[in-house]
């Protein structure tokens, strides 16, 4: 569930999400305050889709880690880590989640252990091919979630956004 998009421009990169959180089949319509899918911190920008466990995992993890360089091989690295730690604090080594990071002055999307680096825009979650097709027509990262907002039944507004500077 969720949509998170993201778009590199020469000297920023905007990442944006909506605030749905799903609990089996209820969901909750952007008001918890204590997690979000879209957050900030140790230099890093990150947003999840998939499990709030994970997420909430990975957000903990990340306050005191983050990747040995903005490269392909250092996220890869990374994120092997953090199924690493997360398999000692779970027993579950797999990851099920997406993540598009922001690190240093480069973006990139995880699934799992598979890291791409995002050179134009790139969105993830149930939202995705409307987000998509929204940054394709040249429309910015919040136009794009609120397009997934509008149109897929697990996206859900309000839209959360950061710039970061390159």
């Amino acid at each position: 569930m969720s949509v998170v998009a993201c778009k590199v421009y020469k000297d920023k990169i905007d990442i944006a999400s909506d605030s749905i959180v799903v609990w089996y089949n209820t969901q909750s319509k952007g008001d918890n305050k204590e997690w979000s899918k879209l957050w900030q911190g140790n230099g890093l920008t990150v947003g999840c889709v998939g499990y709030c466990e994970e997420g909430s995992l990975f957000q903990l993890y990340c306050t005191t880690r983050k990747p040995k360089a903005a490269t392909v091989d250092a996220l890869t690295e990374f994120m092997v880590e953090f199924a690493e730690w997360k398999k000692a604090k779970t027993k579950e080594f797999k990851l099920d989640n997406a993540n598009i990071i922001v690190f240093g002055d480069r973006a990139f999307t995880t699934d799992s252990f598979f890291i791409n680096e995002i050179t134009k825009y790139d969105a993830i979650g149930a939202g995705m091919d409307y987000a998509l097709s929204a940054l394709y027509l040249g429309h910015d990262v919040e136009k794009a979630v609120e397009v997934a907002c509008e149109l897929s039944i697990y996206c859900e507004k309000p839209i959360k956004k950061f710039s970061v500077k390159k």
